[in-house]
């Protein structure tokens, strides 16, 4: 997000694109005069500011702007250059973040439309409030003191999936290699697009870690784990560090959700995950016939 020396709207620019969900939040923003298209000739003086995300994964060249800013609830790679902000992994999304600097500042928001949708960013990330940190639970009490209500910023984020993502699902689900190792299930599968959703419906079918990946010019692995599995290992103890070590790329993600690039093809991938996430947990997993 970059915002100007002056008092004109910030204006956004995505290193990904927006999915429908936020193309139709980011057009309400434009709409509403909160945010402005980006000019395609930024100025050196103007304020970067990285949201859920770290710099090497902008679209954005950090080292252009004078003044960068980072926040964010994800583990990023070391190495890089350090900017100020705000990275706390331990909190369930950027929104809270963000929603509690506003409160930290005396920061109050003009209306209740735009109170439901900052809500709306942290319903998002906790399912619900059902992954809540304390630091969620604080930004929507925060939240609901300026108008924002959960059933209507529930509203924001109720959508049913395209005919694409539904094959998607479908194929990730035709597809899934099942390990299991005493009580725990490891659902391993392969998809072209929608990763992440894939992966939301496998742990709504009673997966406790689900890997999915898909091949494009990298080896693209996101994975979820329950809240039990990862109590006190989050993912990238778990897999990811020794996935890079092994393949090189990176990853990024928090505790309970993350996403590696890797150089490896998926039959490779599919023997060594089982017995790396084995080692870790000190069990061996074993195919389930399906």
């Amino acid at each position: 997000m970059v915002k100007k020396h002056s008092n004109t709207p910030a204006c956004i620019i995505s290193s990904t694109g927006f999915d429908a969900l936020a193309r139709k939040v980011y057009e309400e923003a434009l709409l509403n005069g909160y945010i402005e298209e980006c000019s395609p000739n930024p100025q050196r003086e103007w304020i970067l500011v990285v949201l859920d995300t770290h710099c090497g994964r902008t679209s954005a060249e950090c080292s252009f702007f004078s003044t960068v800013y980072v926040i964010d609830h994800h583990i990023a790679p070391g190495g890089g250059p350090v900017y100020p902000g705000v990275i706390e992994a331990e909190a369930s999304s950027t929104t809270e973040l963000c929603t509690l600097m506003l409160e930290e500042t005396s920061t109050g928001i003009p209306t209740p439309q735009l109170s439901n949708t900052i809500m709306a960013g942290i319903l998002y990330d906790t399912r619900g409030l059902v992954l809540a940190s304390i630091a969620a639970i604080e930004a929507t009490r925060y939240l609901m003191k300026w108008g924002a209500r959960i059933s209507d910023a529930l509203q924001i984020i109720r959508r049913s999936p395209g005919i694409d993502e539904r094959i998607a699902r479908l194929k990730a689900m035709s597809r899934v290699k099942i390990y299991r190792a005493r009580n725990i299930l490891l659902c391993i599968t392969r998809v072209g697009a929608y990763e992440a959703s894939a992966a939301q419906i496998l742990m709504g079918g009673g997966c406790d870690i689900t890997i999915v990946i898909s091949e494009k010019d990298e080896t693209r692995v996101v994975v979820r784990c329950s809240e039990d599995l990862c109590r006190d290992k989050g993912l990238g103890e778990l897999i990811l560090e020794d996935l890079v070590k092994i393949y090189g790329g990176g990853w990024g993600g928090h505790r309970l959700a993350a996403v590696a690039s890797i150089r490896a093809p998926y039959e490779e991938l599919l023997e060594s995950i089982p017995r790396l996430l084995g080692d870790r947990l000190g069990i061996v997993f074993n195919p389930i016939e399906t």
